[in-house]
């Protein structure tokens, strides 16, 4: 099963530049998640990147999606980002507000994203090791950016991971990626963009993601998924592009899903195709 989507779906002005009202959603208030779950069938989550879901909203996640609706969830930077560690009751307060989804059947993964930052040494790797396996009852993707975790990613399997393949601005120090790790059950690839002059230095935050991939530059990624997807090892596959600004990220997704023969099948919003003419032939 291949899956694809954004990474989040709730954007309104009030999140900076590039809001997604009254370009893909319509302007009068809209179940926005509802409304999303008519084009694709999985969403990464990502705001509990910030905070833990309360088991409510999570429940409330639940219900608003169809039956075979996958959430993925990027967990919460206290575990990623926070080298003081945190307590049993900031663990509880995270898993609790996932349970929800998992009792649905419909908690796809959880996604850890480490920073650029997050070098690769003997100290780092045991504290990878410990967070995965407090995590042990969860499938699991981790991102790691920084070059000196490349000769890694394929020991992700023995400690209880897959790696997420990215495709972001390369530096120096990124990390180097080949879409294929031998008897993986699951693949993660996300798309932040090719924005490589605002990535560091941008006025907001937003800036760094608003970029839209042309069709052939998906292209080769496609050639390579229909590849690495041949492997009856996969199981599944998740796909999700964070190049959010303006709803760039539906726009791709869309054109994702028509180059891996699985189309949007839902009339797109008319204001949100005459935006991004390409998807007409899509």
């Amino acid at each position: 099963m291949v899956r694809v989507g954004t990474s989040g779906w709730s954007y309104p002005p009030s999140t900076g530049p590039g809001s997604w009202t009254g370009v893909f959603y319509p302007l009068k208030k809209t179940d926005e998640l509802k409304f999303y779950s008519r084009y694709f069938n999985a969403v990464e989550i990502n705001s509990t990147f910030y905070r833990p879901s309360s088991p409510k909203t999570a429940e409330s996640w639940a219900k608003r999606t169809p039956d075979d609706f996958e959430f993925t969830v990027k967990v919460w930077q206290r575990f990623t980002h926070n080298k003081a560690g945190w307590t049993a009751k900031e663990l509880d307060e995270f898993k609790s507000g996932i349970a929800p989804l998992a009792e649905a059947e419909k908690l796809g993964c959880l996604l850890f994203q480490f920073p650029a930052s997050f070098k690769h040494t003997p100290e780092t790797m045991d504290r990878l090791k410990a967070l995965l396996d407090i995590f042990r009852d969860y499938p699991k993707a981790v991102e790691l950016r920084h070059r000196s975790w490349t000769d890694v990613l394929q020991e992700m399997g023995s400690i209880g991971a897959i790696p997420t393949f990215i495709d972001e601005p390369k530096f120096n120090d990124s990390i180097r990626q080949d879409i294929q790790i031998p008897g993986a059950r699951m693949l993660y690839l996300r798309f932040h963009g090719r924005k490589f002059d605002k990535w560091w230095r941008h006025e907001h935050r937003n800036e760094r993601y608003d970029y839209l991939y042309k069709p052939e530059e998906l292209e080769p990624y496609v050639v390579r998924l229909k590849s690495v997807l041949e492997n009856k090892d996969i199981q599944r596959a998740y796909i999700f592009f964070n190049n959010h600004p303006g709803a760039k990220a539906v726009a791709n997704a869309v054109m994702m899903r028509a180059q891996l023969d699985i189309p949007v099948n839902a009339e797109l919003p008319e204001k949100f195709v005459q935006m991004y003419p390409e998807l007409i032939s899509q």
